[in-house]
């Protein structure tokens, strides 16, 4: 089996060249697929990046977050950690790590789990690849698994294309997967 690295490279490569119009229509099937998902509904905070480059489009989620009055959080990296901080609107964010919109504020706005009650809150996660079992490619920092090992008990999407899922792909025991995976023509939950 390839590597992480070369599964990642060979499938960013098939995202990268996917044309604007098919991004933007596939992006859009999968967005609508996100927000009627009942997970995304009866949330009351979404914990959600802003996409980057070829990746679905995360904006119309969150603009539809606002719209159904939810709160909006948007990951900011220090250093090797992560936290999520509110946002109010899309100008909260300004470009920052790796060129990656990032909130621009922080005073008093960080997400607490703690102050969360069960299943009001959504995190939705990227991803360069994916398997049929959910199991994730990200893109290499770990940020993710090493915030959902902190913060245990999260509801998690994740989004993709499906170009970027694969038969199988490999995994260790610290990568978290989302308990969902949506793309444009599936959603892929846990088999019991």
């Amino acid at each position: 089996m390839d590597t992480k690295a070369l599964i990642r490279k060979r499938v960013l490569e098939l995202r990268d060249g996917m044309g604007a119009d098919e991004r933007e229509r596939k992006g859009r099937q999968i967005a609508e697929k996100t927000v009627n998902h009942p997970l995304f509904q009866k949330a009351d905070s979404i914990l959600c990046y802003a996409s980057y480059r070829s990746e679905a489009d995360t904006y119309a989620l969150m603009r539809q977050a606002w719209k159904l009055g939810k709160k909006v959080y948007c990951p900011k990296v220090q250093g090797k950690e992560m936290e999520f901080y509110r946002i109010f609107s899309l100008e909260g964010l300004a470009e920052g790590y790796k060129g990656i919109n990032e909130p621009k504020g922080q005073e008093g706005l960080q997400f607490a789990v703690a102050d969360q009650k069960e299943g009001s809150c959504l995190m939705v996660m990227p991803g360069a690849v994916f398997d049929k079992g959910r199991n994730r490619i990200g893109y290499g920092g770990g940020y993710y698994d090493r915030y959902l090992e902190k913060h245990t008990g999260l509801a998690t999407i994740a989004l993709c294309f499906d170009l970027q899922v694969q038969e199988k792909v490999p995994s260790e025991d610290y990568d978290r997967k989302p308990d969902i995976l949506i793309t444009e023509s599936h959603i892929y939950i846990e088999c019991y």
